[in-house]
This record gives structure tokens, C-alpha cells and sequence, in this order.
């Protein structure tokens, strides 16, 4: 597999001391896919038919939605609603004209199930998956071939549980043999050190609401249970690209 290096982003991640530096670039990336199909770019003939075959996922419509950038969104969602007529139409007028509720109920069941699948794929997610597949490779290759990156990695505050994931699974893809395996025993010893660091100030966290605790410092686990929460399921998940459907 022919995948060019993010080096300088992995490494500026890397040196963020994030508790997942992964999900931050993918934050990024996804703040980037909204701006993009909220830009000058609908204007194209192109762009207009990629939004109106695929669209975005609930999550990335409604992230859209809220940047309140309305001529934009008008006019991806005017000509997405005139795509998806050619599904709904047909079924609705098969209720219309429908001799038995049975027939009708066949009719929206056939305009539901088309509704289902216009939900599958999503543009910004592969816009998405696409930089997670560079920057998983990356910090693979990196850690191969790059002795100062393995050693800043191997004391970091690794990944998410998800991101663990990711990386584990792009892994084969740039390794093999002893370094494959070294590269799978430091992602299982980040995960192990740092779930239990993150519980310890979640723990914290719990303890020094108590009367008792109350002068005491903090000792920077304000946010540890939002840190708890999001080093267990990531931040800003690729759902359902359309390159993978």
C-alpha cells in the first residue's frame, strides 16, 4: 500500500501531550470537511453531484446545520431534496392510491427503506477516513523508523481506546516481524498505563468534592471525568464513509 507520511501533524500531535493526539487531528479534519462543503466548492457542477448521490451522516448533517451558514446549506439541501423525490415519490403516491392498508403499508415501508439507505455514506466522514488512514500509517512509520518519535511515544499519554484500534489495525500495513510486534506491545502498554493514570484523577476528581478535601489542590483533574469519558470511546469517529460502504 502507497500511503504519503503526515509527519509534521503526527509529530505535532505527538508533542501536544494530548490525551489522544489522534482525535485531535481527526477534530480537525472534520472542522475542515464542514468549512469545505459550506464553501465556494457547492457552487460546482462536481461537488453538487457528490452531495446529492452520497450527502453526510446524521451526525456531520447536523454539524452542518448548526454553523448557521444558510445560502450554502440552502442550496446543497434545494437540490438534495430534489434528488431524493425520484425514491420518495413513487412510494408515496403507492399509499395514495393504495386499495388496502396492506398495500399502503407496503408502499412506506418501500419509501423507508430507500430513506435508510440515502443515510448510508457520508462525504465528510470519507474526507475523514482518508486522513486516518495517513496519520495511522504515519505514526507507525515513524516509530519504525524514527528513534526519537518511538521514544517520545512510548512516554506519552497514547490514544484512545478507538484510536488503539485504528492504529493496531493499520499496523501490518508498514511493519513486520519484531518491530510489528515491539509496536504492539508499546500500543498495549500506553493503553494499560494510561487508562489507569486517567482513573486515578477521575478518582481524584470523585474525592475532592468531599468536605474534608475541599482545600486541597486539584492537581489538574478538573476535567478528568470528561477525559475519562473520551479516552474510553475517542472524539470525532469516523462513522460511515463512502469509500467504505
Amino acid at each position: 500500500m502507497k500511503i504519503v507520511l503526515e509527519t509534521i501533524p503526527v509529530w505535532d500531535g505527538l508533542k501536544s501531550g494530548s490525551e489522544c493526539f489522534i482525535c485531535d487531528l481527526m477534530k480537525d479534519a472534520e472542522r475542515d470537511g464542514i468549512r469545505y462543503y459550506l464553501s465556494s466548492a457547492i457552487m460546482t457542477p462536481e461537488i453538487r453531484v457528490e452531495t446529492n448521490t452520497h450527502g453526510f451522516c446524521a451526525k456531520h448533517f447536523s454539524m452542518l446545520a448548526e454553523e448557521n451558514k444558510a445560502q450554502s446549506l440552502g442550496l446543497v439541501m434545494d437540490t438534495y431534496y430534489e434528488e431524493n423525490k425520484k425514491g420518495f415519490y413513487p412510494s408515496l403516491d403507492g399509499v395514495m392510491s393504495a386499495s388496502s392498508p396492506r398495500k399502503a403499508e407496503k408502499a412506506f415501508n418501500s419509501l423507508f427503506s430507500y430513506y435508510e439507505s440515502r443515510k448510508k455514506g457520508c462525504l465528510i466522514c470519507s474526507r475523514m477516513d482518508e486522513r486516518l488512514e495517513r496519520y495511522a500509517y504515519t505514526v507507525a512509520a515513524l516509530f519504525s523508523e524514527d528513534p526519537e518519535f518511538k521514544a517520545e511515544l512510548k512516554k506519552s499519554k497514547g490514544f484512545c481506546i478507538h484510536h488503539t484500534k485504528v492504529l493496531v489495525d493499520m499496523a501490518p500495513e508498514a511493519l513486520k516481524g519484531d518491530i510489528l510486534l515491539e509496536y504492539y506491545q508499546t500500543l498495549a502498554d500506553l493503553m494499560k498505563r494510561n487508562l489507569e493514570r486517567v482513573q486515578a484523577d477521575d478518582y481524584y476528581l470523585t474525592q475532592k468534592y468531599k468536605s474534608e478535601n475541599r482545600d486541597k489542590p486539584w492537581n489538574g483533574c478538573e476535567d478528568a471525568a470528561k477525559r475519562a469519558v473520551y479516552k474510553f470511546i475517542g472524539e470525532a469517529e469516523v462513522i460511515d464513509p463512502v469509500r467504505k460502504k
